[in-house]
């Protein structure tokens, strides 16, 4: 009979050679993620710590590159191949086609593993909550739209003053003139979009027109449709000079 001490370093080496040929073969991230979840669940004498540690080495692949990422794990039951949280959490996080997150929280509750299939097998609930800095929002606008000299000034409960130097045509304001757009912020579906209710070029109302041209130039302020797995923005709201942001996420979605 096989001894438990020969029977886990085997399962090791099993998990081992799985992360290996993963690295190799071309793959959705969530489901590089996967592999490192089996590896977690299935090796029962490792530590919790060194399990978290490698689900850090894998966010970048699926949130972007970050700053500093951190995983908690709370409720890991081994024989049963789940645990009750996984709780991931970044700073400075740079996804593609938005701003910089000041942070991400990623909540992940009720997660069941298949080990034998080798993929996720169910999340009961995905949350996340995103905060942006005004800075980080005027930086993106710059680099991603066609305007200069971006500022935003946030107001409670969800509106904002965007103040911008248009590069676009069709824009009834002279050359070089900075315009002041005031709206509010509105989430829909992945996306955070700034509802211009007023522009204004040195005090003068620039009228519906202007308004209009000036959303269509700068939005959406925030796009996480490139993301790997299905959020939805639920709230908006200025909270301390931030945009903060409560999404879910698709359950089925981490299902791979």
């Amino acid at each position: 009979m096989m001894s438990d001490g020969v029977f886990m370093t085997q399962v090791s080496a099993m998990a081992q050679v799985n992360l290996q040929t993963s690295a190799k073969t071309p793959s959705k991230p969530w489901i590089r993620l996967s592999l490192v979840l089996m590896a977690a669940f299935v090796v029962g004498c490792f530590p919790v710590g060194p399990i978290e540690r490698r689900i850090e080495s894998q966010l970048p692949k699926y949130l972007g590159p970050a700053d500093a990422y951190d995983v908690e794990i709370e409720g890991l039951r081994v024989r049963n191949n789940e645990a009750d949280r996984v709780l991931a959490i970044g700073s400075g996080v740079r996804p593609e086609g938005a701003p910089v997150l000041e942070r991400l929280e990623l909540d992940l509750r009720g997660v069941a593993y298949n080990r034998n299939q080798g993929r996720l097998e169910s999340v009961d609930s995905a949350q996340a909550a995103v905060q942006i800095t005004e800075e980080a929002l005027a930086t993106f606008l710059e680099s991603h739209r066609n305007v200069r000299e971006a500022s935003i000034d946030l107001q409670t409960p969800n509106a904002a003053t965007v103040r911008i130097r248009p590069t676009f045509s069709g824009f009834a304001a002279p050359p070089g003139v900075t315009v002041d757009a005031t709206g509010q912020l509105v989430g829909r579906g992945t996306q955070v979009s700034f509802s211009v209710s007023e522009v204004k070029a040195a005090g003068i109302d620039l009228g519906d027109g202007a308004a209009r041209r000036v959303s269509e130039e700068i939005n959406p302020l925030v796009d996480l449709a490139d993301l790997p797995v299905v959020l939805t923005v639920k709230d908006v709201r200025v909270e301390a000079d931030m945009i903060r942001l409560e999404v879910t996420g698709d359950p089925t979605s981490f299902q791979l």
